[in-house]
């Protein structure tokens, strides 16, 4: 751990560039130091650098928003080849000891962390500097710098951390509040979920005056050609999204009055400005959909490459090399069949648009290309969406979960299904798999509620609940510290 934060020290992020203006930056060894440290705009690329960053295939370009992390989650179905499949065999069997997973794990892990210490060399910096800010842009960098920094701690904290409603003072992972090159010790779970819930809490504060709130999103440049530092909301860690990853986590922590709180204040106040697709842009264009239901995501990446989660993963054009597709008798019958049983319902937006037939099985298309492949909507990767708001408040609003169904109905009937006489612990794991298929939080709902992982629709397939599926084992980098 100690050489990896040396090489952190000496190595500053390697930026590229992105299709849209917002991101456009030189990479670091091509600026200079007055442009890093002395200017507003310099401190705006920093920040810009690790947002893009964020896309790596070690983290959400690939490991844990499609691929690891969802077969962790039991997403997808395996072929039985094993020089195909051998080492996505192991995963879903949950070894993560093997050889190839501890050095996937350790890319994951260096990736979050090096990311992590450059927010706190950007805040540093931020704290002696004599730049004079406009507006509260000052606020805004490192008010989302802070936001950075808790979410990524977060998602070690939910993949490597114990099962945190079983064990949360059990050590899980350090927590970085300062740049160093000297290790931090691991602190409780519970020590870290209280530093995650203090820098979001800070870091909404910060963004108390966000645009966002007023001015929406602001998916377009200025016609004047000036900064768009303020423009394009959703693909920032803006206040909504922010008080939405206080909502996550309250619920993962067992806070639910807080998650409940959160949750209630963005449905409430957002009606306009993150509102549900509508059914035309989903259904109604066959042939250029919304499949991410763009206008419902509080924060998005933006990867002009975006489409490479589809060719290298679900595009049924590689066949016989590895393509991910779901079980389709769990898919068909029961997650978007079943019933009252599930809630599920072949009509849903989620089935018709996302799953495309092929012969016998179904593939997923999320993420395949629009036919207008310049619209932004194209780029984004969503992080956190308003349907995932609607169903912690249906979980959280009360002790009996039944109540909640009024939250879930409302968001069904925006999915083109209709209502569920009743809400159990079940059906709300469902309306979940659902509305989150393909976005790296099915692992963490099962961690989080300690349930059984569903892999295929038959029962001597899924394994039980334990804290060994759930609790990744630390990686090398640290346990050598």
């Amino acid at each position: 751990m100690k050489r990896f934060l040396t090489y952190i020290a000496a190595v500053s992020l390697l930026i590229m560039t992105s299709c849209d203006s917002w991101l456009n930056v030189k990479p670091y060894d091509k600026m200079s130091e007055d442009e890093l440290v002395l200017t507003e705009q310099g401190f705006i690329k920093r920040l810009n650098g690790i947002y893009i960053e964020l896309n790596s295939d070690m983290l959400y370009g690939g490991a844990l928003s499609v691929e690891m992390i969802e077969i962790m989650g039991g997403a997808y179905v395996l072929g039985t080849d094993n020089a195909v499949w051998g080492n996505y065999a192991d995963l879903a069997s949950y070894k993560y000891n093997t050889e190839y997973w501890r050095a996937r794990m350790n890319e994951i892990w260096n990736k979050a962390y090096s990311l992590i210490l450059n927010c706190n060399l950007l805040l540093e910096s931020l704290e002696t500097t004599d730049v004079e800010f406009t507006g509260d842009n000052y606020k805004f960098i490192k008010g989302e710098a802070m936001a950075l920094r808790a979410m990524l701690h977060f998602d070690m904290l939910r993949l490597f951390g114990p099962v945190y409603s079983r064990n949360p003072h059990l050590p899980a992972i350090p927590y970085y509040k300062q740049y160093s090159v000297t290790p931090n010790d691991l602190l409780p779970a519970s020590d870290v979920a209280e530093q995650i819930t203090n820098d979001l809490l800070e870091a909404r504060i910060l963004l108390a005056n966000d645009p966002v709130k007023t001015s929406g999103t602001m998916m377009e440049s200025p016609a004047d050609g000036s900064s768009t530092f303020m423009c394009y909301r959703n693909l920032r860690l803006n206040y909504y999204a922010v008080t939405a990853l206080l909502a996550r986590s309250s619920l993962y922590f067992g806070d639910k009055e807080n998650a409940y709180k959160y949750a209630k204040e963005i449905i409430e106040d957002t009606e306009t400005i993150f509102p549900f697709v509508e059914k035309s842009l989903v259904t109604g264009s066959p042939d250029d959909p919304d499949r991410i239901f763009s206008s419902e995501v509080l924060f998005a990446l933006t990867h002009s490459q975006r489409n490479k989660l589809f060719k290298n993963y679900f595009d049924p054009s590689r066949i016989p090399n590895y393509v991910f597709r779901m079980d389709n008798d769990l898919m068909s019958n029961v997650i978007f069949g079943g019933g009252s049983n599930t809630g599920g319902n072949q009509d849903d937006y989620r089935y018709r648009v996302n799953w495309v037939a092929t012969g016998a099985n179904r593939y997923f298309y999320k993420y395949s290309d629009m036919v207008d492949s310049g619209n932004i909507r194209n780029t984004m990767i969503p992080m956190i969406r308003l349907g995932e708001i609607y169903l912690i408040a249906a979980e959280t609003c009360s002790e009996n979960i039944g109540t909640g169904a009024i939250y879930v109905n409302k968001l069904r009937s925006h999915r083109g299904v209709s209502n569920l006489s009743s809400l159990t612990e079940e059906t709300l794991r469902y309306e979940y798999i659902r509305e989150l298929y393909g976005e790296g939080q099915l692992f963490f709902m099962y961690k989080r509620m300690f349930a059984p992982v569903m892999f295929t629709s038959s029962d001597n397939r899924n394994p039980q609940p334990s804290d060994a599926i759930f609790t990744v084992p630390l990686p090398d980098s640290e346990t050598d510290n």
